[in-house]
């Protein structure tokens, strides 16, 4: 099927009595670690956004796409009357006090009466990501902006058929994680991307060539790639077990560089530059965003932002964001 994206609804995250689902933690051996070195000069002076109530979800969306270069000057570019309340200028606003670095934090208050928010309530931050990048203008989103092919396939070896094929936009890709550890990014990607073999009673196809219920193979492809390639991680999950949602924490192994194909048969590679981290279970959480720049990681957490010494991923990835790059590396690191 085709994937879709984080749907709005009022409660994001299932509520579940059962235990969460929890693998190993990753060691200092399971990646290369990043050292940021003290003397690293001109260091930009980053401030924080004051929680609200229960707003980290959006603090650490607004973070992470202050920090993404074309859009925060999409959204410059954008502004035409700054006295419209607009989602565009509200967001221009804020993006110009955290510009200016001249206080320890900035506030969200018209973001979130923009938006309608109820900011004693958690949502979800894959959730309005997509939100945001909806309300935008096209202009301004159209880097996270990609297009995916599905090709429906009916296997009647006794008849040839047209494949059927739709193709729709997305602004995310949320990836499933494997059931074993250890999860390795790439190959969860790369089986995103694996056909599926729709079989049996209660999953064929009716072919309205055949006039029947037929066995039929499904593929995605990306026909068009996002300048910013967003992967919403499923941490939550329902198991059919307990007849209850979960969250899975099981440890990712995180490359600084993903290997993307285009349907045309492209090869493109893509750096990670933010990561946005749910920590908690889905009875109750925290968001928090760790982005990397010239100078290298910082943690962005509500109104305190530091820099990182050492960076090695947590367990707690929840959405990856990798800028596409015009070179191809021989290898992959992991941070």
């Amino acid at each position: 099927m085709m994937p879709s994206p984080p749907k709005e609804q009022n409660n994001p995250l299932p509520q579940t009595n059962a235990q969460d689902t929890c693998s190993k933690k990753h060691t200092k051996d399971d990646f290369c670690a990043v050292t940021i070195s003290e003397t690293s000069p001109n260091l930009m002076r980053y401030i924080g956004l004051e929680n609200q109530g229960a707003t980290c979800y959006l603090n650490t969306v607004l973070q992470i796409l202050f920090r993404t270069e074309e859009f925060r000057e999409a959204v410059e570019r954008n502004v035409m009357n700054k006295s419209s309340s607009t989602i565009n200028n509200r967001i221009a606003q804020l993006f110009e006090h955290l510009k200016s670095g001249e206080r320890n934090t900035a506030t969200t208050e018209e973001i979130t009466a923009e938006l309608k928010i109820n900011v004693h309530k958690q949502e979800d931050a894959a959730k309005y990501l997509q939100k945001i990048l909806n309300k935008v203008t096209p202009e301004i989103s159209k880097i996270f902006q990609g297009r995916m092919a599905q090709t429906t396939i009916c296997i009647n070896p006794a008849k040839e058929h047209e494949p059927l094929k739709q193709v729709k936009t997305f602004f995310t890709l949320s990836i499933s994680l494997d059931s074993e550890p250890p999860v390795h990014m790439q190959k969860c990607f790369d089986s995103y991307f694996a056909p599926i073999i729709m079989c049996g009673e209660d999953q064929e196809v009716y072919c309205k060539s055949c006039e029947m219920m037929m066995k039929t193979k499904i593929i995605s492809s990306l026909q068009e790639v996002p300048s910013v390639l967003v992967l919403h991680l499923e941490r939550f999950e329902f198991d059919y077990d307990t007849m209850c949602y979960v969250k899975n924490y099981s440890s990712v192994q995180i490359p600084l560089q993903l290997s993307v194909k285009e349907e045309a048969g492209v090869n493109h590679t893509y750096d990670l530059y933010a990561i946005v981290n749910h920590s908690g279970s889905l009875n109750g959480g925290h968001y928090y965003a760790d982005i990397k720049d010239e100078n290298g990681w910082y943690r962005f957490d509500d109104s305190v932002v530091y820099r990182l010494e050492m960076y090695i991923p947590s367990d707690e990835a929840y959405l990856l964001l990798y800028k596409k790059c015009e070179f191809i590396s021989k290898c992959l690191i992991y941070v």
